[in-house]
Parts: C-alpha cells; sequence; structure tokens
C-alpha cells in the first residue's frame, strides 16, 4: 500500500510542503509493517534511505564500549524513545522505556540520508512495538525534487535544524562528561 499525502505531512520534516508536493513524495514510497524488536536502521552503516513511522513506537539507542573484566564489550545504550500519535500503536511496548518517550503524529529517521551521499547511520533504531513504515530513498527524493526544486529547501532546512538541535544536546552531554571526568580525577 502506497503513503498518503496526509501520512507525509505528519512528519516534521515535510509539514512545510504543500499537500502536491507531499502527494509527490507519497507516490514513492510503499508502507510495510514489521513486528516488535525489528532493526530498522544500524548504527555505522551507511544509507541511502530515510524511514518514515506511520505508526508504532521505536528506541533509538548508540553503541557503547565498556570495559568488562574479559576485556572490552560493546553495549546498545536507549537513548530515546519515538512513537506515533496518529495512529497510536497498535499495541504496549514489549519492554519498559527506560528513556524519554516523545510522541508525534509520525516521525522519520535516517534523515541524512536524502542530504549526503553514504551518510553513515548515526544510532539503531529499532521497534519496540509493531510498526507501519515506509522508506524514501535518495534516488526517489533526488528525482521528486529535480521536477520540483522547491521541495528541497524546506525538507533540507528541517534537516539542518535537526541536525543542529541534535548538535547542541551533544555539546551539552560532552560538556557533563567532561566535567564528570575531572571530578572523578579530582576525587582519585
Amino acid at each position: 500500500m502506497k503513503a498518503t499525502a496526509e501520512q507525509i505531512k505528519k512528519i516534521n520534516f515535510f509539514s512545510s510542503l504543500i499537500d502536491q508536493q507531499c502527494a509527490d513524495i507519497a507516490e514513492v514510497v510503499e508502507i510495510t509493517e514489521c513486528s516488535a524488536d525489528e532493526t530498522l536502521l544500524k548504527e555505522g552503516e551507511f544509507g541511502d534511505t530515510m524511514i518514515l513511522v506511520f505508526r508504532g513506537q521505536v528506541e533509538v539507542a548508540k553503541d557503547f564500549t565498556i570495559r568488562t573484566k574479559d576485556g572490552f564489550e560493546v553495549s546498545h545504550k536507549a537513548i530515546i524513545r519515538l512513537e506515533t500519535t496518529d495512529p497510536k500503536p497498535a499495541s504496549v511496548p514489549e519492554t519498559e522505556a527506560t528513556v524519554p518517550v516523545v510522541r508525534s503524529p509520525a516521525f522519520g529517521l535516517g534523515e541524512f540520508a536524502l542530504v549526503l551521499d553514504k551518510a553513515i547511520r548515526t544510532a539503531h533504531a529499532i521497534t519496540t512495538t509493531p510498526a507501519e513504515y515506509g522508506v524514501l530513498t535518495l534516488k526517489d527524493f533526488k528525482q521528486i525534487t529535480d521536477k520540483d526544486s522547491t521541495i528541497a529547501g524546506p525538507v533540507y532546512f528541517e534537516v539542518a535544524k535537526n541536525a543542529v538541535n541534535n548538535l547542541a544536546n551533544a555539546s551539552e552531554d560532552i560538556k557533563n562528561l567532561t566535567q564528570a571526568f575531572f571530578f572523578v580525577l579530582l576525587r582519585g
């Protein structure tokens, strides 16, 4: 089943587009259903697709290397959960959230794939409920923007705004970690 213009418009990266522009994007987005615990994106992989989640909940996690008595181990650390509100997920999450749950009508993941060739995924995205999602490829997005160049500007602006917000949050996290590190050094 194809996505609709209304579904595309619910995603913040496309919310400022007019209905016909959303319809053009919807025409290339096929909706897929999956169960809980499906990996939609893997950190570190190259990607040329953006995932558009129309229904469900997704946990975003990062890899962290931790030292154990046997050496080093890579562990997933949840950062945030994203959940649709229009419609709500079909079921409750399989696991309790240990991070904030941010709710929105629909949401997109992997948006850098629309602006960068061979974008590197910066986190894992794993469903915590059954989900309905579509895939927008860079190739399809470029073909759409070649036909209507007025689409690119608003979408790129939203991607840039999201990147700046994420960078500001990362900067604050780095500051807090640095302060904690120096505190430990001074006590040790």
